[in-house]
């Protein structure tokens, strides 16, 4: 479920950097996979929340740092293996992962075991960085409940 989740929020992105309506990212999408009708939309806002994210970042990294190119080193290619090594540099390229986007999939990759590197674990790490809630919360946004709050 979670890779088909990666898929659906992929397709979405590449959608919106072709200015395709939600419509035609609809259409973009398999006619047989299990996607319940608010998947896509929840995959914009997703996208969304996550640029908003990237963007209130560290604005004294420098401007280089923030617009090289990442490329993985030997060892990194060497962890991953080459089937996850091209499925993660296919998401940088098209924009949907950043650099430091990257380095935080590397840092988790490196605690896992040999045999859980696959991509199915590497679509749960993907989809962890789009709920990122450790260093900053975007307005409105509540994270705790208080005893007074109320469900409806």
């Amino acid at each position: 479920m979670v890779s088909e989740i990666v898929k659906v929020i992929v397709k979405v992105f590449e959608g919106i950097k072709n200015d395709n309506s939600l419509q035609e990212v609809e259409k973009l999408l398999p006619r047989g996979g299990i996607y319940h009708k608010n998947i896509i939309p929840a995959a914009y806002s997703w996208i969304y929340d996550k640029s908003i994210r990237d963007n209130l970042g560290d604005h004294g990294k420098s401007l280089s740092i923030e617009n090289g190119f990442r490329i993985l080193s030997n060892e990194e290619k060497s962890l991953f293996g080459e089937e996850i090594e091209k499925y993660l540099m296919h998401l940088y390229s098209i924009g949907l992962l950043k650099n430091n986007d990257i380095d935080k999939i590397v840092e988790q990759i490196q605690l896992f075991p040999e045999n859980a590197k696959n991509l199915d674990n590497i679509n749960l790490l993907i989809l962890s960085l789009f709920f990122d809630t450790e260093k900053k919360s975007l307005p409105g946004s509540r994270y705790i409940l208080y005893s007074s709050d109320t469900v409806n």
